[in-house]
């Protein structure tokens, strides 16, 4: 049985002290309601608060002083190798064996109040090993037309229940004892141009777990204005190419030798780049705006060849 005093929330963050502090304070606001005591309390108040495990991944720390002053009450540690994937790992190292849950948040989202009880509740009554809420993006009070006809603004939900697709850490619960019993791990090699959330979630269904979603417990982000442009959208499809080519070399590399692997890819990437040229090249006969959902197959390919012929990508690259 989970309750709020087995369920850890963990947070990876790399110098976001403003987003950072919006999502503590989301999560001092969780109303618990009838999940109980987690039997802490901060320095900040009477209120008993959840779980929180925060790893900050900044060469010198310096998300310190700021959860330690707003979230007395959280487990700080400080990961200096870089990457998303080893900061997750130094996460999930660090929650009790005896832990029931595993909650994942990024450092710039924010919980509503009823988030963790929300999610705890579906997870005790589904059973089911992850279960996964919807993220909602804001893009500002007037987003460009031209994003707006691009098909990229969209919502990703679905009706709570039973659900196909993997999960992600932008907002999930996974029962512990994939981390604690069964040593699952979130593979480095991603750590640079993520994805490693995908990798895991795919290994785990692969094992048999069985996946949720969770259609109320929501969570809200804002995107930065830097990323409202078409090159930030170009540089995703191409770095979703370079995910799906990590994944396949991780899983084929025993399997298949260096020049066999690297062609296999190479096929893929342009059968993915044929397809998004075709799709692309017909919304523009028909005088259709041409959406993200057209275009990131080319962009998928690209990148995927761009793996094959041995170059890299680091969207988290120091």
């Amino acid at each position: 049985m989970i309750t709020a005093a087995n369920a850890y929330i963990c947070v990876c963050t790399y110098r976001r002290p403003g987003p950072l502090a919006e999502l503590l304070d989301s999560l001092r606001a969780q109303e618990l309601g009838a999940l109980g005591s987690v039997g802490e309390t901060g320095e900040l108040g009477e209120r008993e608060l959840p779980r929180l495990i925060v790893v900050d991944n900044s060469p010198e720390g310096d998300a310190e002083a700021q959860v330690r002053a707003q979230y007395p009450s959280a487990h700080y540690l400080h990961e200096p190798r870089p990457g998303i994937a080893a900061a997750r790992n130094a996460a999930v190292e660090a929650v009790p064996s005896d832990a029931e849950a595993v909650l994942f948040l990024d450092d710039d989202e924010r919980a509503a109040p009823d988030w963790l009880r929300t999610m705890i509740d579906c997870a005790n009554s589904s059973g089911a090993d992850t279960v996964s809420g919807p993220v909602i993006t804001h893009f500002g009070a007037n987003p460009p037309e031209w994003l707006q006809a691009s098909g990229f603004i969209r919502r990703i939900d679905f009706p709570t229940g039973p659900w196909g697709l993997r999960a992600a850490t932008n907002n999930v619960l996974v029962r512990a004892h994939w981390f604690t019993s069964a040593g699952y791990r979130f593979d480095e090699a991603f750590s640079f141009i993520g994805g490693e959330d995908s990798d895991l979630f795919g290994r785990m269904q692969a094992a048999g777990a069985r996946s949720w979603w969770c259609a109320e417990a929501r969570v809200e982000e804002d995107l930065p204005a830097e990323r409202l442009s078409p090159a930030w959208m170009r540089q995703r499809g191409i770095r979703a190419g370079h995910v799906r080519a990590t994944k396949l070399i991780r899983r084929a590399e025993q399997d298949l030798p260096t020049p066999a692997l690297r062609l296999r890819i190479a096929a893929e990437g342009l059968g993915r780049l044929g397809y998004g040229v075709a799709r692309t090249t017909a919304r523009r006969v028909k005088r259709a705006p041409v959406r993200y959902v057209d275009s990131v197959y080319h962009r998928e390919g690209l990148g995927m060849l761009q793996a094959a012929a041995g170059r890299r990508y680091e969207e988290y690259g120091r």
